[in-house]
């Protein structure tokens, strides 16, 4: 028997450890409760029920449990440290009293285990469960003017009178003179769909959906315009209307409303911090958050729950902070800090400084972040920010989301004076967390994680961008620089060949009325699907992006919800630079498809960017084709583009644009959108599109002239050279196309010197400042077919005797010893020389060495040296059949240089080393043994001085494998550091 009696007696001695103890026991104290000013610690093993107000205590220690009894409690204390369990309610039987819960530390300096003060500080348990509405937010259903005092819901809502509310503002960021921003007020009466206000709204408030109809917007549904089947999954429902959100709950944090806070912003925060502790958080209202310009003590803050060190733990899954409120922040609002697979979820975040819902170091990942409201948030207070991104020319945003691989839906983001969505994904991670390795062993690059979700977001009434995908930082200080993103399957960036490269969607969010555009989004393969982007200014699509899709969107220009604060775009938004004037799409150069939009109301501005199309974005390209992939988007009371002239006089802009489809004419066919000059229009008839559309129509084709390389001396996109081109029509002058030289500080779109060339002219080329031409290379693009031809003249010195003038489907910028490879390998068309310019034909040229010219009639249609299977018909390989074209001498003996020594520009000189075999089949090895091979690198680049190899030399000789390289031309550096030691070129053969 006396093993049982053991046992029953540990059984009783566990029930009498657990067993509940009440505050309001003196018993529970040893038979004194504390006192006002007292800290008070709960030991480890008691479980003590508050079940009466306790005085205010200057701090409170929890080993135990403490737990709310189902009354109405106030707990007032400098701060908490939760070491064991702090429990109001459960999940199954949320607390359904009033709790409060006061943190009021007077001493801002007064440190608990690294967490501050006036803080509920969670090493433990933080179990937190208050009575939530069953719908938090809703919208208006009627419009509502500046000063009423009654709103209409779009449905019934269980809210009580007393309730606080916030209104979000439905036009640009404080609009009205200031008056349009988040109201906060709260509900004097409520009869079903009704809702009184306690306060007049303080300003207009649109509340009627709108209707795509055939002839534009309507309040009601009309006849719909004719849609194709793949135009049919494109929205047809804009709705602007006013958000209305109840930010009542019955759990309180709450700091003081002191001088302390009122003052300083020094205001309450809750820490969960570390992997031990647990935090379970719902229905609970954080007023006076956050404390002004000290790191880590914000209104709720996940802290480094996953990583040890370098290494990652565990994610946090299962831990939960949702259907709350935080109300005025005087440092950010959630933050989620070195801590993955946590839910933040239907929190209404509310007046905050700093970004509104944070992930700080770009190591958090897996967290869902779903159908949270932030409104109002300002920049903080000079000397009070953190990170310099939070304040400067970019701002406090919605949400600042640092690292790709986390979920975002159904989230909302409004009257910012930032962006409402900033998507800033680095090379590495910062702060606390900035030696975080990725599963490869090496340092974590988020920029080329992959892409987790984004969709169904709205973005409206920020005073920049609505989404910015791009600007991540670049210190620890919090800097920033644009820097492309690309989502990958190894998070690493992507090899030659590669199908590590991911396509990613950024689907069915809504951006409207937002001060400087809809979306921005620098990023490689981006697909934005089923988005509505509406009322922005500027353009409402545009970035640096690549091979990006926008795909069965609605783009509205200007809706119904217009003036009716008495703000319009460019009067509000002047101090925003660059121009307002609403245009839907960024063309990004023709680098992304844009299919199956609904476009409406964007028409023509006069001489002004404008329509749908911004054109001043085609600038790569002489002639840019792209239009061809931007098929069957529906144009309802707009104007397709304007066509514009360049910014400085040191770029130029497409010259011709092609209009397959007839989106400008109304008629499919070979129009090109040229400038109203001579230079495109001779001979032609032009037909206009529209007074000051900025260009007329004119028959094709044009072929386009790019990628000056002379003397050898610059690399194709090094092309910085001044440039004169002439038009001549029967030995007479025509027209003229100029560019000047871009100088060092010239640098913006510096490298777009090209034009646009009808068959029907000839064309006179010459290069201010370069004396001496006497080997010059060019991109010739359009020319299809044999039948394509043209006349070009190029200035070309006299005292130099032409070896050879070919055109090659390979890039022309090898040096002269490599000019001579056979035609089979080098896919070369070696020209014939002719005696007179009345001899020339097609694939001849002649040198005129008393007028310093050389003739060439280039025809095109040559052999590619890609396969044709390998592209689509709407590819650039297709679309432009590029080749190149070199004209090249040697000096004649007779004729020295001229007394400066000048024989136009120099190529800097740089050693050469050999690179065997070559040509090369799968692999080269290079010849480096006079180089030290501490510290250096070997590079790869191709002909588009893309970087495809970068491998650090720990051997000699060094062997590089060439599997999955497409034949052509390549280029090895030597590199120590930043410094080419030297250089070699090589073929690839397949």
């Amino acid at each position: 028997m006396r093993p049982f009696i053991a046992l029953c007696f540990v059984l009783f001695s566990i029930h009498l450890y657990a067993q509940p103890k009440n505050w309001s026991d003196p018993a529970t104290w040893g038979g004194t409760k504390p006192v006002a000013g007292q800290a008070v610690t709960i030991p480890a093993g008691e479980h003590i029920i508050l079940n009466e107000n306790p005085p205010q205590l200057a701090g409170l220690t929890i080993n135990g449990t403490l737990e709310f009894a189902s009354l109405d409690i106030e707990l007032r204390a400098d701060w908490i440290l939760v070491n064991g369990t702090l429990q109001v309610g459960t999940a199954a039987n949320p607390y359904s009293y009033q709790a409060v819960i006061e943190l009021g530390g007077a001493d801002v300096n007064e440190n608990i285990m690294g967490m501050g003060t006036r803080g509920i500080l969670v090493v433990g348990t933080l179990e937190l469960h208050g009575v939530t509405p069953q719908i938090p937010f809703t919208r208006i259903n009627a419009n509502a003017t500046a000063g009423a005092t009654q709103l209409t819901l779009a449905q019934t809502v269980n809210w009580s009178t007393g309730d606080q509310i916030l209104i979000a503002p439905t036009d640009f960021y404080q609009a009205a003179g200031g008056n349009s921003v988040t109201q906060f007020t709260s509900i004097s009466g409520l009869s079903g769909t009704t809702l009184n206000l306690g306060d007049p709204l303080n300003a207009y408030r649109y509340g009627s959906l709108q209707y795509v109809t055939a002839n534009g917007l309507s309040t009601s549904q009309g006849t719909l315009p004719n849609l194709d089947s793949a135009q049919a999954l494109t929205p047809l429902i804009l709705d602007e209307r006013a958000l209305v959100a109840n930010v009542s709950r019955n759990i309180h944090i709450q700091a003081p409303d002191d001088a302390l806070w009122q003052n300083q912003g020094f205001g309450v925060h809750v820490m969960v911090m570390g992997q031990n502790s647990v935090a379970y958080v719902e229905g609970v209202q954080i007023l006076r958050g956050g404390q002004a310009g000290i790191l880590a003590r914000y209104p709720f803050h996940f802290h480094q729950k996953s990583y040890s060190g370098n290494q990652f733990a565990a994610d946090a899954s299962g831990e939960y902070f949702r259907n709350s409120a935080i109300l005025h922040s005087a440092q950010r609002g959630i933050v989620i800090h070195g801590t993955c697979g946590v839910e933040v979820s239907k929190n209404i975040i509310y007046d905050v400084r700093g970004h509104g819902i944070f992930t700080e170091d770009a190591v958090e990942r897996r967290n869902v972040i779903d159908s949270n409201v932030v409104l109002l948030v300002r920049n903080p207070l000079a000397g009070d920010e953190l990170k310099n991104h939070e304040t400067g020319n970019f701002g406090s945003s919605g949400f600042w989301i640092s690292n790709p691989d986390n979920t975002l839906t159904h989230n909302w983001a409004g009257d910012c004076e930032g962006f409402g969505f900033w998507l800033a994904f680095p090379s590495r991670p910062f702060g606390m967390n900035n030696g975080v390795l990725h599963t490869d062993g090496f340092l974590l690059q988020p920029n080329r994680l992959a892409f987790g979700v984004f969709d169904a977001n709205t973005a409206h009434s920020n005073r920049l961008d609505g989404i910015r995908l791009d600007d991540p930082e670049i210190d620890e200080d919090g800097n920033t620089f644009p820097l492309q993103y690309s989502s990958t399957s190894n998070g690493r960036e992507p090899e030659w060949n590669s199908t590590t490269r991911q396509r990613f969607e950024l689907e069915n969010y809504q951006v409207w009325k937002n001060g400087r555009g809809g979306i921005w989004d620098r990023a490689v393969w981006p697909t934005n699907t089923g988005a509505i982007s509406a009322d922005n200014c500027g353009r409402f699509f545009a970035g640096s992006g690549a091979d990006g899709l926008i795909q069965n969107c609605l783009v509205i220009g200007t809706s119904l919800n217009h003036l009716l604060n008495g703000t319009d775009r460019s009067p509000f938004n002047e101090t925003l630079g660059g121009n307002e004037t609403p245009v839907a799409f960024a063309t990004y150069h023709s680098t992304f498809d844009i299919r199956n939009n609904i476009v409406v109301n964007f028409p023509l501005v006069d001489s002004t960017r404008s329509g749908v199309f911004a054109t001043e974005d085609y600038y790569t390209r002489p002639v840019d084709k792209g239009q061809y992939r931007n098929l069957n988007n529906v144009q309802l009371n707009s104007f397709t583009g304007v066509k514009l002239e360049a910014q400085y006089p040191w770029f130029k802009l497409t010259g011709a644009l092609w209009d397959p489809h007839g989106n400008w004419t109304g008629q499919p066919g070979n129009s090109y959108f040229v400038y109203d000059d001579p230079f495109f229009t001779f001979g032609q008839s032009p037909v206009s599109v529209g007074a000051n559309a900025g260009g007329v129509f004119v028959q094709g084709p044009f072929y386009g002239i790019n990628d000056f390389v002379i003397n050898r001396a610059n690399l194709y996109y090094e092309d910085l050279m001044a440039l004169d081109v002439r038009r001549f029509q029967n030995g007479t002058e025509v027209g003229l196309w100029e560019i000047e030289e871009a100088g060092a500080t010239d640098w913006l779109l510096a490298h777009m010197r090209h034009f646009a060339a009808h068959p029907s002219g000839e064309y006179w080329l010459s290069f201010p400042g370069i004396d001496t031409v006497r080997d010059i290379a060019f991109s010739v693009e359009n020319m299809l077919s044999t039948d394509d031809s043209l006349v070009i003249g190029i200035e070309y010195s006299g005292k130099w005797a032409i070896t050879q003038v070919y055109s090659s489907s390979f890039a022309n910028f090898m040096d002269s010893a490599h000019a001579a490879w056979p035609e089979s390998f080098a896919l070369k068309h070696v020209y014939r020389q002719v005696p007179s310019k009345d001899s020339l034909r097609t694939e001849t040229y002649w040198h005129d060495s008393t007028a310093n010219m050389v003739w060439v009639h280039v025809q095109g249609g040559i052999a590619m040296s890609w396969n044709p299977n390998d592209y689509p018909e709407t590819s650039d390989e297709k679309l432009y059949r590029l080749f190149n074209l070199r004209v090249y001498g040697t000096r004649k003996p007779d004729v020295p240089e001229d007394s400066s020594g000048n024989t136009g520009l120099k190529q800097p000189e740089t050693k050469q080393f050999r690179a065997y075999p070559n040509p090369a089949s799968d692999h080269i090895t290079l010849d480096v043994k006079e180089f030290s091979v501490t510290g250096l690198h070997a590079v790869v680049v191709d002909i588009q001085g893309r970087i495809l190899v970068y491998e650090e030399m720990d051997k000699e000789p060094e062997r590089i494998n060439l599997h999955g390289f497409p034949a052509g031309i390549y280029q090895v550096l030597l590199m120590d550091g930043e410094s080419i030691l030297a250089r070699t070129r090589f073929v690839l053969i397949k």
